[in-house]
């Protein structure tokens, strides 16, 4: 996650001039992607639904926090940056990976899912959805034990 813009804490309930627009829908509807800050606070995107770049704003509601309607939190996921646009599946890309050892290297019957949940790390959280890994696993017995 990146973090485009957080609001200063010295303003008050001042409106921060520098504060990206909210983009509210007029019905309410919201994006509702959520994270946390460094603090350990979470947002949720107040933004429209469907919204056609990747940055999440998260505005202040009626409760407090800031003044109403203004962002508090924006973040995107993705380097790009907003107006590149949100994450595609099209077109997919595939990369076969295979991984050889010695079979007294393998002590561990959850290595197939322990290795497709290292490949999945290398991509951003938003994408994981969009993300498939398939593993299987075979081994031929050690000349020593047949």
């Amino acid at each position: 996650m990146h973090i485009t813009y957080e609001r200063p804490t010295a303003i008050g309930e001042q409106i921060d001039p520098v504060a990206p627009a909210a983009d509210l829908d007029p019905t309410g509807a919201e994006c509702a992607a959520t994270t946390y800050d460094v603090g350990g606070l979470e947002w949720r995107c107040t933004r429209r639904p469907n919204h056609t770049d990747d940055e999440h704003r998260a505005a202040f509601d009626v409760h407090g926090g800031g003044p109403t309607g203004q962002v508090g939190f924006a973040w995107q996921y993705e380097w790009g940056g907003a107006g590149h646009g949100p994450s595609s599946t099209d077109p997919m890309t595939t990369v076969t990976v295979t991984v050889s050892f010695p079979s007294t290297a393998w002590t561990n019957e959850q290595l197939p899912d322990a290795i497709a949940d290292e490949i999945r790390s290398v991509f951003w959280e938003c994408d994981h959805d969009d993300v498939t890994v398939a593993t299987t696993a075979t081994s031929t017995p050690h000349p020593a034990t047949s």
